[in-house]
């Protein structure tokens, strides 16, 4: 299993890509990088990490139907999101809310991983705060 440290308030600190297709960028990845990809072994659902340098720095989602935009019915685009390690994800929330954010997910809790919130910046730009629970 790789090394994965608690991040700091505030740090980059992971990387996600989301696709309709995990399979073909795992094999895009892993051959244009040399990326260690491998099912995580934290939670139970389809998830593959990203390891390098033997440190977990990312992962690879399979985009489901739920990933729909109600405007349109279509599939949203293939996507990579960075993780930005907070405190208090709620605070966070409300904090970016205040200063003209919109969350695009409320915070939500994931087992064995952590509470996170995605949320686009006044701009449109989207993030996530996450806070990971300690092992």
């Amino acid at each position: 299993m790789a090394d994965f440290e608690i991040p700091k308030n505030g740090q980059l600190c992971w990387y996600e890509l989301a696709t309709p297709d995990v399979e073909k960028c795992k094999e895009f990845y892993s051959n244009i990088f040399g990326w260690n990809l491998q099912q995580s072994e934290i939670t139970e659902m389809n998830y593959t990490e990203i390891h390098t340098d033997e440190k977990a720095i990312g992962g690879i989602l399979q985009m489901t139907d739920e990933w729909k935009m109600p405007e349109t019915g279509k599939m949203m685009p293939a996507h990579w999101m960075t993780y930005i390690a907070v405190d208090d994800v709620d605070a966070t929330a409300e904090k970016a809310k205040s200063l003209g954010a919109n969350i695009c997910v409320k915070p939500v809790d994931v087992p064995n991983v952590g509470r996170f919130s995605v949320i686009n910046d006044p701009t449109g730009a989207t993030f996530t705060v996450i806070k990971f629970v300690e092992a």
